[in-house]
């Protein structure tokens, strides 16, 4: 990671990186993703296929399948990955490790207009309460890209630098905010700025911290975008 890199996921929150994963390690992630979900990349009559272990979420065309351990997409958790979340963390490179298995995270056209949704930051929409704020730990969280998207395509879009306006009403009163979610309701009260569109291309990857808000979007486009989630967590 450049110094310019260290820098932008330090003070905005997040980091678009490129070049961590060889083109045919991505190509190869690609094509197991369309095997996994048993979809015809080149028939959309088979896009609206959705696994009998995936949990639907048909307002967003997102079907996610949880815990999928496929070989070739885990191969794209590179050593370069690894490396990377060291130099952006400080964390030892030794105590990061590739993930066993993911969150799929693919985005289907849909008809209408774009728009994104709600903003939110990871684990702060439980309703349970069960993602406690304190203490924080060291985390990143990231989106892998097994597809090129373009503009309105279904990419994340993020607010830079809430993740330091978001951790400070946490901090301001840890009382008050002893759940993520009592933080995420409470985020009227600062001002996050101004979003942008995250656009990515296959075998791309997006770190970003905890209390990073961000959104999903409608994927306004003729060709799905295909991703998966994973997070790395160090308690502190």
């Amino acid at each position: 990671m450049t110094d310019e890199q260290k820098k932008q996921f330090r003070e905005e929150g997040y980091l678009l990186a490129s070049g961590l994963i060889p083109e045919d390690v991505a190509r190869k992630g690609e094509d197991a993703m369309w095997a996994a979900l048993g979809m015809d990349r080149d028939d959309p009559e088979t896009w609206d296929r959705v696994s009998a272990h995936a949990i639907s979420q048909r307002h967003r065309a997102l079907p996610e399948n949880r815990r999928l351990g496929t070989p070739d997409i885990l191969a794209c958790y590179t050593d370069d990955i690894l490396t990377a979340l060291s130099e952006l963390t400080g964390v030892d490179r030794e105590e990061i490790h590739a993930p066993k298995d993911i969150l799929t995270q693919n985005t289907f056209p849909t008809e209408g207009e774009w728009s994104h949704q709600k903003p939110h930051f990871d684990g702060g929409t439980n309703r349970e309460k069960f993602n406690v704020t304190f203490p924080i730990p060291i985390s990143v969280h990231s989106i892998l890209y097994l597809s090129n998207t373009e503009s309105h395509g279904g990419c994340t879009f993020g607010w830079p630098g809430s993740h330091k306006k978001m951790r400070g009403l946490a901090e301001s009163n840890p009382e008050k905010y002893p759940y993520l979610w009592d933080v995420n309701s409470d985020m009227h009260k600062v001002d996050i700025g101004e979003g942008v569109e995250v656009v990515a291309k296959r075998g791309d990857i997006l770190f970003y911290q905890n209390f990073f808000v961000h959104a999903g979007s409608k994927n306004a486009n003729d060709y799905p975008r295909l991703a998966c989630r994973n997070t790395w967590r160090w308690d502190v």
